[in-house]
């Protein structure tokens, strides 16, 4: 059965650098690996209206619409992907709720997920992120979002250390280091 990581954490924490570095390091041990970005899959506006599907697929109703796209754009990635052999989906977004978790994990079609909470130090964040964001970038507005994410995380892992390192240390706790 394939396997698949779910990244999540707050603005800033670095989910998709990590996501690429876990992919890297998967890859350089010849594992078929995919790497997908939800942000990267959800870039669309203005937004649509609410509503319990995205192309006929069932979610639940508390999801945003991005959010539904979210989902809808991740299994037909992950359908792809697992056509062509990977064996390994990290997926680095937003998932904040127990509804987010279910919708993603419902995406990923025969794959074993962990959820992995990304916590890192504010004054971190706010060196990573300096020249990262845009102008309408706000830390405190970020840290503010992280706290209220739901505790459905299988593991939580403080991204404080070079990409590499931390990478290494999730593979470690969800049992992919070999």
């Amino acid at each position: 059965m394939p396997n698949a990581l779910l990244l999540s954490g707050g603005g800033g924490v670095g989910k998709t650098t990590l996501g690429q570095a876990i992919g890297r390091l998967l890859t350089s041990r010849r594992h078929p690996t995919a790497v997908l970005d939800l942000d990267a899959v959800a870039q669309f506006g203005p937004a649509g209206p609410p509503g319990p599907a995205v192309a006929g697929r069932a979610l639940p109703a508390g999801l945003r619409f991005h959010d539904q796209l979210r989902v809808h754009n991740l299994a037909a990635v992950w359908t792809t992907y697992r056509d062509a052999g990977a064996r390994f989906m990290v997926v680095s977004g937003p998932v904040d709720t127990a509804d987010h978790r279910a919708a993603y994990t419902s995406a990923l079609v025969d794959c074993d997920v962990q959820v992995v909470r990304v916590v890192t130090p504010p004054d971190l964040i706010a060196e990573r992120t300096r020249t990262t964001r845009g102008p309408e970038w706000d830390l405190q507005t970020a840290l503010d979002q992280a706290a209220t994410h739901e505790p459905i995380q299988d593991h939580t892992v403080t991204n404080d250390r070079p990409p590499a390192e931390v990478a290494a240390e999730i593979l470690a706790r969800v049992a992919w280091s070999s």
